[in-house]
This record gives structure tokens, sequence and C-alpha cells, in this order.
């Protein structure tokens, strides 16, 4: 049994710097642990069956599932705010939640609203094996988790849909064609499809291989000192709802001037 004496409490004000334990002292027992293993956080996905979600329930419903999975291999058993999936979508609170009912509606995943604590948490729950059965075959490759923190935000949903598309095409399907990649990834035609090639090119995420002048897929680059700070002013909770009240605002004032003006000329 392991006991401890400490200096009983007096009654003087402060605690007495001559003594090394106090009453309010915290004690904290270390013990033997392994070194955490080293590497890049990344997530397994299925490309072939997120091209089946994106053909069933949509391209931005599939990508929605898709940061699911990897923000929950990157924070663990951290918890995730609607705001985070959010700000990384470029898209609002509401609109995560309808896509997140699309999902439950195609049985892709299951969650509920509950009260932990005295705050709203959902619990989501994501349905296995859903995409596997309706892929022709599957293509699994490790992503790397920061690539939806740093990239998706930066480039766009339809953008990282499109590299994720040359990913799929890269180990199995060398020869493609920008037809299939409008149908793959829903776009609205070819002229579409090679401004956000083109959008990839400019971020060095696609380039033309110097021999056969074909297309090669480069992982992205770290994000430059203002991307970051971009990053963090994107994570601040209502900050688009806090510009667009600026907006109007601004607007207002401007219309009451206009109006004030006009009116001071037609007196005259």
């Amino acid at each position: 049994m392991l006991e401890f004496f400490l200096p009983q409490p007096s009654g003087a004000p402060h605690p007495r710097p001559d003594h090394p334990l106090q009453d309010s002292t915290r004690l904290r027992f270390l013990t033997p642990r392994p070194e955490p293993p080293e590497g890049i956080s990344t997530v397994r996905a299925d490309l072939s069956g997120f091209f089946v979600v994106v053909d069933a329930v949509g391209r931005d419903e599939a990508l929605l599932l898709l940061l699911a999975k990897a923000l929950r291999q990157r924070t663990g058993l951290l918890a995730l705010r609607v705001n985070d999936l959010a700000w990384m979508l470029r898209v609002s609170n509401r609109r995560v939640i309808r896509w997140l009912d699309r999902l439950t509606r195609s049985g892709h995943l299951i969650y509920s609203v509950e009260d932990l604590w005295g705050i709203d948490t959902v619990l989501v729950e994501i349905v296995a094996g859903v995409q596997a059965r309706h892929a022709e075959r599957t293509v699994q490759q490790d992503l790397p988790t920061h690539w939806f923190v740093q990239v998706l935000p930066l480039v766009g949903r339809t953008t990282f849909t499109v590299y994720l598309y040359l990913l799929w095409c890269e180990p199995h399907r060398p020869d493609s064609h920008v037809d299939h990649l409008v149908g793959m990834v829903k776009l609205r035609g070819r002229a579409h499809a090679r401004w956000h090639l083109r959008k990839l090119a400019r971020r060095a995420l696609l380039a033309r291989h110097p021999a056969h002048g074909g297309l090669v897929v480069s992982d992205p680059a770290p994000p430059s000192r203002f991307e970051r700070l971009l990053l963090r002013y994107l994570a601040i909770p209502f900050l688009r709802r806090a510009l667009v009240h600026l907006a109007v605002l601004a607007t207002a004032v401007l219309v009451l001037v206009l109006f004030l003006v006009l009116l001071t000329r037609t007196t005259i």
C-alpha cells in the first residue's frame, strides 16, 4: 500500500515555500510505454467504391463520406464539429447536414443526435461493405489525411474529386479520355473538365511528362505561408456568416447613400 503523508493545512493565506509538497500539489505516475510509431497518417480508401457513391448519391455526398473517414483516422478519439466538415468542404453547416441525410437514406452511414454533457453531439456510424458490393473492381489506395485538411479547402471540392479520379486511373487505367472523366466525376462537359485539369496544373498537381508527353500526377506541395494563414481563417466558426452580414450591411449603406444623393439632386 502506497501512502502519502502531506502537510496539514495551515491558516496561512499562502503555502509555505519551504515545503516541496503542498495540499494542492498534483501527483502524476509515470509508467514505461513503447515509443509511438513514426509516419504519415493515411486513410485506406477504395476509390472504385468512392465513384460508385458519386454515381449513386452525388459527388459532394461521396466526398463528405471520404472526408469523414479521413478525419476519423486523423483525429482518433478527439471530437469533431460540424464546422470542421463545413469549412474543409467550403459549404455551410446546413448543407453538411443535408448531405448526411442523403447518405443516411442511401444506407452508407447512420447518425443520431444525442446530448452528451449538455452539448448536442452527432454520433456517426459508417456502414461497411456498401461501396464494395457495387464496384467492378477494388482499387485500394492509402491517401494522406493531411490532403483533406490542407489541399481540399484550397482547390475546392470538384477539383479535388478530379484529382482523386486521376489517382484512381494511375494504377489500373493509364490511358483515359476526358469524356470518361466527365462521366465519372459528373461534370458539365469537356470544357468544365479541362478547366479543373488546368487548375490542377497551376498547382503543380498535374504535369506533362518530358518524354512521352502524357499527364503525370504529383503529390501536393506543402502550403505556403499565405495559404496556411488562409486555412486558419477558414477554420474560424461563423466567419462566412459574419462576412455575409458585413456585405449585406455595406450594400444597405451604399444604397442608402445613393438614395440620399438622388433625393438631394431632385430637390434642387
